[in-house]
């Protein structure tokens, strides 16, 4: 038994450094939970002029929100741009596995995010408004990637566009500002050799606002209502029909 004494020790020793590391790590990682809303006075602009490619360009060129924009037609803002938008809030949910990034823009479509963390992005995702995210811990920073993002949804309202490769890499931290509010940064490049000559740069400043309450999205509701408009509009054309057959 006394023989024993030395390697019970020495285990015990490397359990409590181990325990004293893992209680570090959770030191480090923030607090993202909660209501944000932008700073829209801190948003960086793009580079200007964009470092876009030919057929980008011409893309952007040709641009008709009112017929290429799907936000007209109820859609979602979609992957990266409803992190770059700067007038709604956000809400984030944290847990040890997974984060939920809940954006309500326009008061029309509550747009979920879903990042689970420590887990490798598949090869070929199917294309969707909001990707497929990965996330890790780096330190004290959230790193996201995400991929596998509809060419057809625009980086923003003006036509900036992107193609099937684009990769999306955000980089979150927490901070106070000078008032002792606390701020949450999202870092976001842009990387999409089909489009982009250089990968695309921008921040974007949320503050933490614990009592807004997001609303509930309309934007469902109206084509809802509308659906019954047309149905009544049905109902009388098939009942005048067949008063005039009689």
């Amino acid at each position: 038994m006394r023989r024993a004494q030395p390697l019970v020790l020495a285990l015990a020793t490397l359990a409590a450094i181990s325990g004293c590391a893992s209680r570090e790590q959770q030191a480090a990682v923030p607090d993202l939970a909660g209501t944000w809303l932008p700073d829209a006075y801190s948003a960086e602009p793009w580079p200007s002029p964009l470092p876009l490619s030919a057929v980008a360009r011409d893309a952007m060129a040709g641009f008709d929100p009112a017929e290429h924009d799907p936000t007209h037609f109820c859609m979602p803002l979609g992957t990266p741009r409803n992190m770059l938008q700067t007038d709604y809030p956000l809400e984030v949910v944290q847990t040890p596995g997974r984060i939920l990034i809940v954006v309500q823009p326009n008061l029309a479509n509550a747009e979920v995010r879903r990042i689970p963390l420590d887990a490798a992005l598949p090869d070929s995702p199917d294309p969707s408004w909001y990707g497929t995210s990965r996330g890790r811990w780096e330190g004290s920073t959230l790193v996201v990637e995400t991929i596998g993002l509809r060419p057809d949804a625009p980086i923003s309202g003006d036509g900036l566009t992107h193609s099937a490769e684009l990769r999306v890499v955000e980089r979150f931290s927490v901070t106070r500002d000078d008032a002792g509010r606390r701020v949450l940064i999202d870092e976001i490049e842009l990387h999409d050799p089909q489009a982009y000559q250089t990968p695309l740069k921008t921040r974007r400043r949320f503050v933490s606002a614990p009592r807004v309450i997001p609303r509930e999205p309309a934007c469902v509701e109206l084509q809802w209502i509308d659906k019954l408009w047309r149905d009544r509009l049905q109902e009388h054309a098939e009942a005048a029909r067949a008063e005039t057959s009689q």
